[in-house]
């Protein structure tokens, strides 16, 4: 594409939004916040959100926004102005999927932007990074990023700007800066730590340079009364250009043993009904629907009194998913009355057995019992849930799976006289061990396998003619989880994929075996990438829970 043609496309673009923010940059620090996937899926990310309403109400701060295009075929510009990411002076990543972790160096050189964080001096940009990745396992890109922001954005973003108003009144370098900025709890510079490997390409040591910390405390907002995310912005083409999102909390009791979120968002915090009127009221100016967003909406406390106070403004909920065991009557019907036609569920797995291993913590009544609430109430189509390639799963606890939908399509006819569900929707996809888990230790399945098992699936179900199987390539999942718990390695293997090499061939090249990433045994003594991170909760502990979920598996 001409890069004018793109231009003019992004204008377009800019003039169809509701609520942009376009600000003069004269005596301003210039921040490009860029978010590697698409603008549909950027602009639905209230992290992404929060963090550029947060640097526009910064009077010394303008914020453009920039995202990846797939049809490009030169430099990125932002949207509010058009400008090349070598004209900011920060560059502030935002990255909630490690998939999109190939991007960070494949924008910064279709930018002429050097990839390694210390051959990057001014005039060039520095490279901040933030999101849930960044709190997870920032190690496979940290050589092309100057610091990582670990935590969440209300605790650190004001420190981190007012360090750097200081470093730039004195005119530090950046070094200097850096350096500066470190002091900052959450803050990460990979180039304050060293990392040694032994000869079998373990992590021997990782250790801070000068006055860096040992271990980086991951950054919790003290008060989520303060700020409610919400989408500020509304474009046209976002995934949920049709509603406001708004989060009424953050975090999940359950910790579910394969689940990040769960992990990483604690302690689990609910926002009040009180803190959250003004926000649905300026979000109902916006638009009939609300968006409730949280990693466990049922369990929020005031979940039926917030339904009640949109309701009472004359507008309308909708919810991603819903917890099976907490299917309150009152939700259900608002549900139906907002239009709600699908609902997700996730039952994750199809036996008990192995939904005990992974700590879900619901029977196979209560998915009966929930699917029949769901049905009682006029909902007629399902989402579910499913993986496949789970710790001590078999052939028989996928088989179970397809029995658990046969039940749900019979438990449907019975109900509706014969009619049944009109749609079941299974999305299954491969199970990926995450840091900060008790999983972070076990193996990911050979791709072969998990073809082999989401193919039972579809084959079991094929003559159902209501039942529809989604699923993820189980080969993008197996670089998901090469990401997910790389090394700074793994870096140099993005580079090449950044400049158009396979996958296959960037490893050999740089002589890296997946296999050592993906599915190697790891003990307990092992000292991983991200161990340097402090999230509140010990290894120890983890270790502990994923020996009683193996022992769990092997007894059952």
């Amino acid at each position: 594409m001409d890069p004018r043609v793109w231009i003019e496309k992004q204008r377009r673009l800019l003039a169809c939004e509701e609520n942009p923010v376009v600000k003069p940059w004269g005596g301003k620090i210039p921040m490009g916040l860029v978010f590697p996937n698409t603008y549909s899926v950027g602009m639905a990310n209230l992290g992404f959100q929060l963090v550029y309403s947060m640097l526009n109400r910064e009077q010394d701060v303008v914020c453009e926004r920039i995202f990846w295009d797939p049809s490009e075929g030169f430099q990125p510009f932002s949207l509010e102005t058009q400008q090349p990411l070598g004209h900011f002076e920060i560059l502030a990543f935002s990255i909630p999927f490690e998939n999109d972790y190939p991007r960070v160096p494949q924008m910064l050189g279709m930018a002429g932007i050097p990839l390694d964080s210390q051959k990057r001096l001014p005039p060039h940009p520095m490279v901040w990074v933030g999101g849930v990745t960044a709190s997870l396992n920032p190690e496979p890109i940290a050589p092309f990023v100057d610091l990582f922001a670990i935590g969440e954005a209300e605790a650190l973003l004001p420190e981190l700007l007012q360090k750097y108003r200081f470093c730039k009144q004195q005119r530090a370098s950046k070094k200097q800066c850096l350096e500066e900025m470190s002091s900052i709890p959450g803050v990460y510079v990979p180039s304050l730590y060293r990392v040694t490997y032994d000869k079998r390409g373990l992590i021997k040591s990782f250790r801070p340079v000068g006055a860096a910390p040992e271990k980086v405390k991951r950054r919790v907002a003290s008060n989520l009364e303060l700020e409610v995310p919400r989408s500020f912005v509304l474009g046209p083409s976002s995934e949920f250009e049709s509603m406001v999102l708004v989060e009424i909390g953050r975090g999940c009791p359950r910790r579910c043993f394969f689940c990040a979120a769960g992990h990483l968002f604690h302690p689990v915090r609910h926002r009040s009904l009180d803190s959250l009127r003004r926000t649905i009221k300026e979000a109902l100016k916006l638009r009939e629907k609300i968006g409730l967003v949280s990693s466990s909406v049922c369990d929020h406390p005031e979940l039926e009194g917030i339904c009640k106070e949109v309701f009472s403004q004359g507008g309308k909920i909708s919810v991603s998913s819903l917890r099976l065991d907490r299917l309150e009557d009152q939700l259900l019907e608002s549900l139906v009355q907002s239009g709600h036609k699908t609902l997700s569920l996730a039952p994750e797995a199809g036996s008990q057995r192995l939904r005990d291993v992974i700590g879900k913590g619901i029977r196979e009544d209560q998915i009966l019992e929930a699917v029949n609430k769901i049905l009682s109430a006029g909902i007629a189509r399902l989402r579910l849930y499913f993986m496949v390639g789970l710790p001590t799963e078999t052939r028989q606890d996928v088989e179970q799976t397809v029995e658990l939908v046969k039940k749900l399509l019979h438990l449907g006819r019975k109900l509706t006289r014969g009619k049944g569900l009109e749609r079941i929707t299974l999305s299954v996809n491969p199970f990926v061990p995450k840091p900060w888990t008790p999983f972070q230790w076990h193996a990911f399945e050979d791709t072969s396998e998990l073809k082999s098992r989401i193919q039972l699936i579809q084959r079991r179900l094929r003559p159902e003619r209501r039942v529809q199987v989604l699923h993820e390539p189980p080969k993008w999942a197996r670089i998901q989880s090469l990401l997910a718990r790389g090394d700074r390695r793994i870096a140099m293997v993005l580079s090449l994929v950044a400049g158009g090499e396979t996958w296959e061939k960037a490893l050999k090249e740089v002589n890296l075996n997946p296999d050592f990433y993906l599915h190697r045994p790891r003990g307990p003594e092992e000292l991983f990438p991200w161990d340097f991170i402090d999230q509140g909760y010990s290894k120890e502990l983890l270790w502990g829970i994923y020996q009683k979920a193996l022992a769990r598996g092997s007894q059952n």
